[in-house]
């Protein structure tokens, strides 16, 4: 099931605390699991206040509205603040611990010749067990225009759209200068661009200039005034990477780094090498594809090679528990219609009917 938020209030303050109220429960679960996967990184007891008031001071300085609005989640949920700034670095957390997690989430642009509107679609790959902890939220802003970002419960933004015509997908990578200290979450990062940024140049400048401590490829896509545009921001501490779509103008990302001079830096291909193969995989299956639309590409991504480390991935019974992952969710965007659309589970499943939960706000 996917679930759906839809905020009515415009101040960050007051979206905050609504969120918090309407869903208390499942953030107290999402800082439960990853508790226990802090402190199963970390051999034993771990407190993430620490990072997690580190996160809220970078936080009030890059997005100032955000920081309002995690403290308006924390008091709407009944939560210590810290907890929910450490939701928002768990990528800057893991770093900081040294966990070798695997790659998570692959992501497929397609951006037509003739300028006709992009295709945007990306697998969430992640720990089984926080299959649940996600949802589908709507944010009105007070400028009128509305995000809409697919996350997970207390942290503010992942994979989205905005009704200006931006549209975002998320993918992890691994620096080698990764988890020095807590800087911006990439998460907050993603979240921001989709709320400030009026165009993909802005988001491009406005990511390139965040101070982050761990790395992830934010790929951007936007359709204005009838033109489509691309292109992946490679965050890591050591400073940006660009990558433009190819000659077909296809930009794919899984969980490696593409931009020229970073791969010396990168620690994922010798980890977790199947981000090299997913990477060939997409390539080879897009240049197939006489029609890329959002079909035929959600098809040619419904791949199981690998097993667990497929595009389309299903957790290995055989592995500890704590060690499984899941694609969790995909995610399709379609900026002409101005639609955003998350369904459970992995692109094999994209015919299936799919249902959907509505949460609805609960004024005090």
């Amino acid at each position: 099931m996917t679930r759906f938020f839809r905020s009515t209030e415009t101040s960050p303050q007051a979206r905050g605390l609504e969120f918090g109220r309407a869903h208390a429960p499942q953030i107290r679960a999402n800082i439960a699991i990853y508790q226990e996967i802090f402190e199963l990184g970390a051999g034993g007891r771990f407190d993430a206040t620490g990072p997690g008031s580190d996160a809220l001071k970078a936080i009030e300085s890059f997005a100032p509205d955000l920081h309002v609005e995690i403290l308006g989640m924390a008091e709407g949920a009944g939560v210590d603040p810290a907890l929910i700034g450490a939701l928002n670095a768990r990528t800057e957390i893991l770093a900081l611990l040294k966990v070798g997690a695997r790659g998570e989430c692959s992501a497929v642009i397609h951006v037509p010749h003739d300028d006709a509107p992009p295709t945007a679609v990306q697998t969430w790959d992640w720990y089984s067990a926080l299959r649940d902890s996600w949802l589908q939220w709507e944010i009105p802003l007070a400028d009128g225009s509305v995000t809409k970002t697919m996350t997970e419960y207390g942290i503010v933004g992942k994979s989205g759209m905005n009704t200006r015509g931006l549209g975002l997908l998320f993918t992890i990578l691994h620096h080698v200068n990764d988890g020095q200290r807590i800087g911006v979450p990439v998460h907050v990062a993603a979240r921001w661009v989709l709320d400030s940024a009026p165009n993909i140049a802005s988001a491009a400048q406005v990511l390139a200039n965040a101070d982050v401590s761990a790395s992830s490829s934010i790929n951007l896509v936007s359709y204005e005034h009838g033109v489509s545009a691309a292109m992946t921001v490679e965050l890591n501490p050591g400073g940006p990477g660009f990558v433009l779509p190819d000659t077909r103008g296809f930009l794919i990302h899984t969980n490696h780094f593409l931009a020229p001079g970073l791969a010396a830096f990168d620690t994922e291909p010798t980890r977790y090498p199947d981000t090299l193969l997913r990477h060939n995989l997409l390539q080879r299956r897009m240049a197939a594809l006489k029609d890329p639309g959002e079909r035929a590409i959600l098809t040619a991504m419904a791949s199981h090679s690998g097993g667990s480390g497929a595009v389309c991935c299903h957790h290995d019974a055989n592995t500890p528990a704590e060690a499984q992952y899941d694609t969790l969710s995909t995610v399709s965007i379609d900026l002409a219609a101005g639609r955003f659309h998350v369904h459970a589970g992995g692109p094999c499943n994209h015919t299936a009917v799919t249902g959907l939960i509505e949460v609805q706000a609960q004024k005090a």
